[in-house]
Order: C-alpha cells, then sequence, then structure tokens
C-alpha cells in the first residue's frame, strides 16, 4: 500500500482525494468534480500537468480571502503558472481558454482588444493574489547559492595558494557572517534657549531671597548651603 501511495503522489495527473485534503473549506467539497478535475488533467504536456498540480495544491489559501470557484481557480492557475514561466498576458490567456482566444480571432477581433482582454484578466482578484503568493524574496530563493558561496569562500581560505585570496576570502566571511549588532539606544535631549533663560531667571529670584533671609538674620550661610529645593506646583 505503501509504494502504491508513492506512486500517486509522483503521478503528474491532479485527483479528487488530494484536492478534498487541501481545500480551506468543506463547503467547496461538492465542487470537487471531474469537470475540475479535467481542467488540469487535459494538458497534454506531463511535465506542465505535474506543475499545475503542484501549483493547484499550494496556493488553495487564495480561496478563503473570497469568494471564488473552485473552477475559476483552477484556471487562474493555468494561466499564473504560464506567466510565472515567462509567457505574455496573451500567450498565456490563449493557452488557459484556448476556445475563447479561437473566437475572438474567428469573429475578427483586434490585436488591440485581444491583449486588452487578456491584461484585464490578469488583473482579476484570485490572479492577483495567486501571483502575490508566488512571489518568493530572491534570499530565500537563493538560499543554497548563498550557502554554497560561503563554504567556497572558507575553502578558499583555508587552502589557496596565493596569500590573497586566502585574505580576501577571510574578509569576506568575516563581513557575511558577523554577528548583528546590538541595537544602540539613543537618547535626544532637546531644548531650547526660552528654557535655559527661565533656568538662569529662577536661580537669581531664589539667589536674591536667600540673600534677603540672611540679611534680615532668618538665616544663616550654613542653613542656606544645607538646605534643600524641592520642586513644587505652585497654584495661585
Amino acid at each position: 500500500m505503501a509504494g502504491m501511495s508513492v506512486i500517486q503522489e509522483d503521478n503528474p495527473n491532479i485527483t479528487k482525494d488530494q484536492i478534498l485534503r487541501v481545500l480551506p473549506s468543506k463547503h467547496l467539497a461538492k465542487y470537487v468534480t471531474d469537470d475540475l478535475v479535467n481542467i488540469l488533467n487535459s494538458e497534454n504536456n506531463e511535465e506542465l500537468r505535474r506543475i499545475y498540480k503542484d501549483n493547484f495544491l499550494s496556493f488553495t489559501s487564495v480561496m478563503s480571502e473570497g469568494k471564488f470557484s473552485l473552477t475559476a481557480y483552477a484556471n487562474a492557475i493555468k494561466f499564473c503558472t504560464h506567466r510565472l514561466m515567462g509567457d505574455t498576458n496573451i500567450l498565456a490567456y490563449s493557452k488557459v481558454f484556448p476556445d475563447r482566444y479561437q473566437n475572438m480571432v474567428d469573429n475578427g477581433t483586434s490585436a488591440k482588444d485581444i491583449a486588452s482582454f487578456a491584461s484585464s484578466y490578469s488583473k482579476t482578484g484570485i490572479v492577483i493574489k495567486i501571483m502575490e503568493q508566488s512571489l518568493v524574496p530572491t534570499h530565500i530563493l537563493n538560499a543554497s547559492l548563498y550557502q554554497e558561496a560561503i563554504n567556497t569562500q572558507a575553502e578558499l581560505m583555508r587552502s589557496a595558494r596565493s596569500e590573497t585570496v586566502r585574505q580576501k576570502a577571510a574578509e569576506s566571511l568575516m563581513v557575511n557572517l558577523k554577528a548583528p549588532e546590538a541595537a544602540k539606544i539613543e537618547l535626544d535631549i532637546s531644548y531650547n534657549n526660552d528654557t535655559i533663560e527661565e533656568l538662569r531667571a529662577t536661580t537669581r529670584a531664589l539667589a536674591k531671597q536667600q540673600l534677603k533671609l540672611i540679611e534680615g538674620n532668618h538665616l544663616n550661610a550654613k542653613d542656606i548651603a544645607e538646605s534643600k529645593i524641592i520642586e513644587a506646583e505652585i497654584l495661585e
């Protein structure tokens, strides 16, 4: 049984059971029909059928973000697959909807109008959501190449005959493998001339008051020196 399972997963054709396993909502199960499966499995190119299948099973979460039919999703998957493979909007559209495309050609629809229809389809909600999910950041997509480059630099650092090559390889590793710097906390202390002048005026007033207290024999210099200044809010 295990061997049969492996063969089924390796099969380029998609099955109803595979679709049912990845549906974001159970209410969509009733729409998993032979016609739906045939949208993907009718492709003659085996490798392309495999890509259709993989993409269909990978992006089903987009159906939970809007009211899209499974048929619309399957067609959009095919369209996005061709766009990601480098096809233009018109070429991708003609491959996904060959009957529609041929009808337009037979009816004398201008190339400009056909291009407009294809462009309009490329901007539908389901297509945009699939394309958004398919865009993988370059640093993730090329993670294996990055690691390979690091390994190459390490090998050069250890075994290169040229001292210059070993030095440059070592410098490259030091830069790329440097531990993240701790975040620096910067304290921004701002003040203006009004604040400084106000402080000066307060200090002068306090000094005058203390001098009057000394002259009136209410306090002496020692009392002044040992006194504490307490900041308080004065209510008028």
